[in-house]
């Protein structure tokens, strides 16, 4: 007779132990949920500021932009080319 009560008292010792271990982890799981959510908003938040940064680069890096900045800093195209020095022929005798 003792031994379906020991069976009997193994199997509730056994199923409680189970029902505290999923409560455990379920409660592991709910809070790594949120944090999975900030990451994901800090993520979405950083590719938004890297297209931004993207579309300003190639904003100054346009040759329009940048012509523009040499007109303000005083830079003219050049019209004539100045050879310092004669050039070599091709061929000597």
């Amino acid at each position: 007779m003792k031994r379906p009560v020991l069976i009997i008292g193994g199997l509730c010792l056994m199923i409680f132990t189970l029902a505290l271990a999923r409560v455990a982890i379920v409660n592991s799981i709910s809070t790594t949920g949120e944090e999975l959510v900030t990451i994901q908003t800090e993520l979405e938040e950083y590719k938004r500021k890297n297209e931004i940064l993207k579309e300003k680069y190639l904003q100054e890096s346009s040759l329009i932009h940048l012509e523009e900045k040499a007109e303000k800093f005083g830079f003219v195209e050049a019209k004539s080319q100045i050879n310092l020095s004669a050039p070599l022929p091709l061929a000597r005798n």
